[in-house]
């Protein structure tokens, strides 16, 4: 009931439900499009490391993706094989993890719940559950639209950046 005027206030209206969902699909399904073309960006340039690999030197080419990411950090590391070449590459790489990895685990194995605002605005609640050091540890995440939209943003950038240096690393080594 309005206070003011001292009539009932209309019923807002029932959420798209399936549109909702088609939106944060889509989202998610982008999300997971540019995480899949930087870690094809790194195993391409694990693969061209490894076949132009210096006589005694060894790069790991090992199957989870978290472990190419550090086999290639190692490979490319100032102790690593291609430490000259690799020197822009180390510092772009380093960058994507920290600000990326822990995004990527919570897109890709946490739990989503979908809840909508009366503005009509989607949220996401997204909770994750790890285990370090053999204990359970959970965590959640609040993700309202406008967040997720820049975090699409900055993952494409950031993303489309690093696939540009190893590409050019993966160019540099292979004209040797």
């Amino acid at each position: 009931m309005d206070i003011v005027s001292g009539k009932s206030a209309p019923a807002p209206e029932a959420p798209n439900w399936d549109a909702i969902f088609a939106e944060v699909n889509s989202w998610r399904g982008a999300c997971m499009h540019h995480f899949s073309a930087v870690e094809m960006s790194v195993t391409e340039t694990l693969l061209a490391l490894s076949a132009t690999m210096p006589v005694g030197a060894s790069v790991r080419l090992r199957h989870l993706i978290g472990q190419r990411f550090e086999d290639l950090a190692a490979a490319i590391s100032a102790d690593g094989p291609f430490n000259e070449p690799g020197r822009t590459a180390v510092e772009e790489l380093s960058q994507f993890r920290v600000k990326h990895e822990a995004f990527r685990s919570l897109l890709c194995h946490g739990l989503v719940k979908v809840t909508v605002e009366r503005s009509g605005h989607w949220v996401l609640v997204m909770r994750i559950l790890s285990i370090r050091a053999r204990q359970a540890e959970r965590s959640a995440v609040a993700l309202e639209r406008g967040e997720a939209e820049a975090l699409l943003v900055a993952l494409k950038r950031d993303g489309q950046r690093l696939a540009s240096v190893l590409g050019q690393l993966r160019k540099a080594v292979n004209s040797v």
